[in-house]
């Protein structure tokens, strides 16, 4: 994978990401078959269905001013071309 395909994924779990979990949990990695990953697979396809507000909600809380405003140009906090608030 390229350099610039990889900066463009915002997450990935590997076959070795999910082994790391097992051993975690001593689970043998002979235990971990192809059958569990694909429940793995199954799983995360459900759960990661709801994709789309998880990132608006994330997206609002990261965005918001700790002010509770909506920065602006005119905003007193305004400075340099930015808000001076670190994001």
């Amino acid at each position: 994978m390229t350099e610039n395909n990889r900066k463009d994924i915002v997450f990935m779990l590997t076959r070795d990401d999910i082994l790391a979990c097992a051993k975690e949990l001593k689970i043998p990695e002979e235990q971990v078959t192809a059958e569990t990953i694909e429940l793995v697979k199954d799983k995360l396809k459900t759960e990661f269905g709801h994709w789309p507000e998880i990132v608006k909600e994330t997206l609002t809380q990261a965005t918001q001013c700790p002010l509770g405003l909506t920065c602006f140009p005119s905003c007193c906090w305004w400075k340099e071309g930015r808000c001076i608030f670190p994001r």
